[in-house]
């Protein structure tokens, strides 16, 4: 039954007969009822007309819209595809994720693995790659609530983030929201480039999640999340959780509380608003919405999360303490000369190095406590190289006085700088001479001279104290450091053969030949202290030459070994006997006497090889030593090189030196070393006066090498066994197979050093 209406325009009831329904019959008037009838029907007839009309109609529409609505859907299909496979060729591979190519920070240790100091890309920042078994569990739950409580279920990404952030684009014409997961984060900072990371459309979201979702089929849950600890930025140039922790907390990862946990945890969000060293405030708060949501996620209880808000937090960013700065500066040189900056800045190295922190804080201490006495003498600044000789290793290097002082210029490391060696230089013309044939014992004479340079100018050399003492032995000339002497050597072994042994000695910087001349026996060519020392070691050696050594052993972030340095077996520069006879010049004490007094600092209770050094109008002072197992090479001066006043090298740079030298043998616990006097020399005794031993007797023994000993036991010198200069000064050099008088051996010291 339904309701129809009567003629009256009430409801009545109706059976449904058919397509039309009859109306129950009602009582009234017929005629009237008949016309009232009649309108019903034609009244029905049009309304079914129009209601099959409208029916119609909205069939009509109905299909229209479904049409244009799936023509719509399939174009947006199809939009989609297109968009999918051109983003998806697009993608990046995401085997660059495991690749290791993200930076990371370098670091320097000492021989003992102190760390000096770490190297980090300035553009970039500080990172120290560290497992997940390395990182506080607060840490890893903090985090996963603060970006990601449903990481370990989802795909790696959010797809109702992704449906919010499509939609609101769509409404807004511009992405206001969407969630990032954990792996969309990482995939965002390792494979998008950079100006994709900061793109705010719909198309760098579909690409962000596709990588996340292959990261997640490629990689363990365990991988993804170490990589994105390693890998996410944390403020103040920190990237990484164990950056993070040691610039807020002055601590490894691994040993974070739960307070200090959700303060780092709230930072990837906005790491400079949440910064807890410029807003602690702000960092407060983040640490409490963090510690909320790992109770809303079941990470901690209440009670826990209640004690971390409670808890003190004190920011204790790592002081970093520049230790042996010139050091580490002059290894950083090294590694990048050889490796590049990338992997310097960027690899993650860890660089080991010869270096005794010990030691160098010593010898630092050495150089401090002698400003003052040196400052009187208007001297700002000393370098002290110290080195092992059978190794190779240097094991302190001061380059300046004080690091940071401005004053003094002390960030000019002053060891690798090059200066004048004043006469610290004469032992390697000498050497020069002694494998050409000269000896110890074979004379000169100490006269005026004057020599013509290229340019027509004339040189005329002095001695220290401006006198000449005639004819003197070598031994005698050089323990004395006579300059004319030297220069008559030098003329004798030759510009050239000098500049040879030197390089292959470790001199690096006499690389312009047309430079040098006649002065340089004088030390008028320049060279690094650290080089120069070096050359030194050679001798200590018996002529057997262990390069220098800096970097012992690099390992890269994956823990490969890039360098482990083992002794070599050396090189042999010089015959071991010529190396002998000048060190045996170079530790005779009595050789010295008539200069340096019986009570100098040079004498040493055990044997040691000194040469000072000073340079015109007093710029530099040098004194190097050496003993078989250890080499101390210092200077004095002034960093911007104005000159001195009048001082000794023998009470500036040699009182440092014995100072260096005595704290590096008791801090090494060195015991004495005789010099090994090698086969092939024998011992004459040779007579004279040499003008430089008033008080000795005329008649001394000397060494010579085997092949080059006189035939008489004793061997009479003087003026008359000196070899006769030739034109252009070379000394006439003896017939074939006839020794040349008086030459080359080392011998030993007519006495023991003093005390």
């Amino acid at each position: 039954m339904v309701f129809g209406t009567n003629g009256n325009g009430n409801a009545e009831p109706r059976r449904e007969d058919g397509l039309f329904s009859k109306p129950a019959r009602s009582r009234g008037v017929p005629g009237l009822h008949a016309r009232a009838q009649l309108r019903s029907r034609r009244q029905r007839r049009l309304k079914r007309r129009g209601y099959k009309g409208l029916l119609v109609f909205g069939a009509l529409v109905s299909i229209g819209s479904l049409t244009f609505a799936l023509l719509i859907l399939l174009g947006a299909i199809h939009g989609a595809m297109s968009a999918y496979a051109s983003i998806n060729r697009d993608l990046p591979s995401i085997n660059q994720i495991s690749s290791g190519e993200t930076f990371k920070t370098a670091q320097i240790f000492d021989r003992k693995g102190t760390l000096l100091w770490e190297f980090y890309d300035q553009e970039g920042g500080k990172r120290t790659v560290v497992p997940l078994s390395e990182v506080s569990q607060y840490l890893i739950d903090a985090q996963l609530a603060a970006e990601d409580a449903n990481f370990y279920s989802n795909p790696g990404v959010d797809l109702r983030g992704i449906a919010r952030a499509v939609f609101q684009n769509m409404a807004e014409q511009d992405v206001i929201s969407g969630a990032s997961t954990v792996t969309q984060q990482l995939v965002r900072n390792v494979l998008l480039k950079p100006e994709e990371r900061y793109d705010r459309s719909v198309g760098r979201k579909i690409k962000e999640a596709l990588l996340a979702y292959q990261v997640t089929q490629k990689l363990s849950k365990s991988q993804i999340l170490a990589l994105y600890l390693n890998e996410i930025y944390y403020g103040n140039l920190s990237y990484g959780v164990e950056a993070a922790s040691q610039t807020y907390f002055a601590k490894n990862a691994r040993d974070l509380s739960l307070a200090e946990a959700a303060v780092i945890a709230g930072l990837p969000a906005s790491p400079s608003l949440y910064d807890p060293l410029r807003n602690p405030a702000g960092a407060k708060a983040r640490q409490t919405y963090v510690l909320d949501q790992m109770v809303r996620h079941g990470f901690v209880s209440e009670q826990e999360a209640r004690e971390a808000r409670q808890a003190e937090l004190r920011y204790q960013p790592r002081k970093r303490v520049f230790l042996a700065p010139h050091w580490v500066m002059y290894v950083r040189d090294l590694v990048e000369a050889k490796y590049g900056s990338k992997l310097l800045y960027q690899g993650g190295l860890k660089i080991y190095t010869s270096l005794d922190l010990d030691l160098q804080n010593r010898m630092e201490e050495v150089a401090r406590s002698n400003s003052e006495v040196l400052a009187q003498r208007d001297a700002n600044n000393t370098s002290i190289t110290v080195m092992n000789p059978k190794t190779g290793e240097l094991l302190a290097v001061v380059g300046s006085m004080d690091y940071w002082n401005v004053e003094i210029e002390g960030q000019v490391n002053v060891a690798s700088s090059q200066r004048q060696p004043g006469s610290t230089i004469k032992p390697l013309v000498y050497l020069s001479a002694f494998a050409k044939g000269y000896t110890p014992a074979t004379t000169v004479v100490d006269e005026k001279i004057s020599i013509p340079d290229d340019l027509g100018r004339i040189w005329t050399p002095e001695n220290f104290d401006r006198r000449f003492r005639g004819t003197v032995t070598l031994r005698s000339a050089l323990g004395n450091s006579l300059n004319i002497p030297a220069v008559k050597v030098l003329q004798y072994a030759g510009i050239d053969a000098v500049a040879d042994l030197a390089k292959r000695m470790g001199i690096t910087t006499w690389t312009e030949r047309n430079r040098l001349g006649p002065s340089m026996s004088l030390g008028g060519a320049e060279v690094r202290p650290l080089d120069i020392t070096a050359a030194y070691t050679v001798l200590a050696n018996n002529g057997l030459k262990i390069p220098q050594v800096a970097v012992t052993k690099i390992v890269d972030a994956d823990g490969n070994i890039i360098e482990d340095y083992k002794v070599p077996q050396g090189e042999q520069i010089v015959d071991p006997r010529y190396a002998y006879m000048l060190t045996n010049v170079l530790s005779d004490n009595n050789a010295r006497l008539a200069t340096f007094g019986p009570n100098s600092l040079l004498n040493m209770p055990r044997p040691v090889a000194v040469k000072t050094g000073t340079t015109d109008n007093y710029r530099d002072t040098w004194t190097i030593g050496y003993m078989p197992n250890l080499t101390v090479g210092v200077w004095v001066g002034n960093t911007d090189n104005h000159p001195m006043k009048e001082v000794l090298s023998s009470m500036s740079a040699g009182k440092v030196w014995r100072e260096a030298t005595d704290a590096a043998i008791n801090h090494l616990s060195l015991p004495p070393e005789e010099f090994v006097r090698p086969q092939g020399l024998v011992e004459i005794e040779v007579c004279g006066d040499t003008q430089m031993r008033p008080n000795q007797p005329p008649c001394y023994k000397d060494l010579f090498p085997f092949e080059r000993a006189p035939n008489s036991q004793r061997v009479q010198i003087g003026p008359a066994a000196a070899p006769s200069p030739q034109p252009g000064g070379a000394p006439a050099r003896p017939a074939p197979g006839q020794p040349a008088p008086n030459q080359v051996v080392p011998v030993q010291p007519a006495a023991k050093p003093a005390a």
